[in-house]
């Protein structure tokens, strides 16, 4: 969370005084705490929305390792099987 504000080191006390004026001026005290409330709820639907994207995909991401650790398995058996014929045609 951190590097997501790493632009407010560069603001002094006197840029934030003259962002929250700016802001008192253009949208008036009452509504202040309103658009605070909606860009709270806007953060929320934001992070959850993404924590669902990870969760898909870590879900997604469960099936690929069955399918590989199968393919794996394959891959075993085959140089096993083939070992085995080596060791046939030797043989004779």
């Amino acid at each position: 969370m951190e590097s997501s504000f790493l632009f407010l080191n560069f603001l002094g006390t006197g840029e934030f005084v003259l962002i929250a004026f700016v802001f008192l001026l253009l949208f008036g005290p009452d509504k202040i705490p309103g658009l605070a409330r909606n860009l709270g709820k806007g953060i929320r639907k934001i992070k959850d929305a993404s924590n669902d994207i990870k969760h898909e995909i870590h879900e997604s991401s469960k099936g690929l390792d069955s399918v590989g650790s199968e393919i794996k398995n394959d891959i075993e058996e085959l140089h096993e099987v083939t070992q085995s014929v080596k060791r046939g045609v030797k043989k004779l």
